[in-house]
């Protein structure tokens, strides 16, 4: 190699490694700000974080990110993949949520005034692609892992005025999730409770499986046990009077196998009533069927 080839090499070298030091260095001064405006403009809600860092790898991380009556996350970290950048897809080699906490608050549909609640749940129209056009994201997580997560759900809109649920101490892995065609089999797991108003026992959810969406194969088992079917009556009131069958404890327990083959998907699912405890029978009261 001539020299006048090495100085040409040498100085496209030193190009990109000005260039890569320049991006560093505004990411690294004026990211913090710059995530805390887009999150800002998407949500329509404050934002704030105590912590934002980049390493020379490309590692960032976060902590005490809090979005305004809709999310917190203790600390998130995420490096992205070098290989995917070169070929023109966002790829994360990793994503680690700890603790994070959503909330969501499902309101009537007349309800206007959303400053009391926290993330509204409303329908929407959802416009359909022009045919022939596949929608696809080059967007990818290697490795996606949420551990001690929390989601509280507040429906006001059954009949007993409102009703919440709390789901807690959730820890799920996935690997290989991509949004656009991939050969990679995703495979995942998520174990979470629910814990129950004035009740000893907490519902347990268990999930766990593999995904592959190039041929829409899949094979998964989901399992919800001990879930208080007094507490969500109100769900149900309108098939079930629980003052005349004179249920005062129940539990629910629900599971399924899902296998799936070529984009053709068979549940098998089992529904399971137990532990029913029934008010006694008042003075002069007649048994009913």
């Amino acid at each position: 190699m001539n020299k006048s080839k090495r100085n040409i090499i040498l100085l496209a070298f030193c190009f990109l490694a000005l260039l890569f030091i320049t991006a560093y260095l505004f990411v690294a001064i004026k990211g913090k700000a710059l995530l805390v405006k887009e999150l800002e403009n998407l949500t329509h809600k404050k934002v704030t974080l105590s912590h934002f860092s980049l390493t020379p790898g490309l590692k960032l991380e976060i902590k005490n990110l809090e979005i305004e009556g809709l999310a917190k996350l203790r600390f998130v970290s995420l490096s992205p993949s070098f290989t995917g950048l070169l070929k023109g897809k966002l790829v994360f080699n990793q994503l680690t949520l700890i603790h994070p906490e959503l909330f969501l608050d499902k309101v009537p549909v007349q309800v206007t005034d959303t400053k009391v609640s926290t993330g509204v749940i409303e329908p929407q129209v959802v416009s359909s692609p022009e045919p022939g056009k596949n929608i696809s994201i080059p967007f990818g997580i290697v490795r996606f892992t949420i551990k001690e997560g929390a989601v509280t759900f507040i429906d006001q809109t059954v009949s007993s005025g409102s009703i919440k649920i709390e789901v807690k101490d959730i820890n799920a892995s996935i690997k290989n999730l991509y949004l656009y065609p991939n050969p990679a089999v995703t495979e995942f797991r998520l174990q979470a409770i629910i814990p129950w108003k004035d009740n000893e026992d907490q519902g347990k959810i268990d999930l766990e499986g593999w995904l592959n969406s190039l041929k829409k194969d899949i094979r998964a088992t989901l399992k919800i046990n001990d879930i208080d079917a007094v507490y969500l009556y109100p769900y149900y009131s309108y098939w079930v009077d629980l003052d005349k069958a004179r249920i005062e404890k129940a539990k629910l327990n629900f599971s399924s196998e899902i296998h799936g083959l070529n984009n053709n998907v068979t549940l098998d699912c089992h529904l399971e009533l137990s532990d029913m405890v029934r008010k006694p029978l008042e003075i002069g009261e007649q048994e009913e069927k």
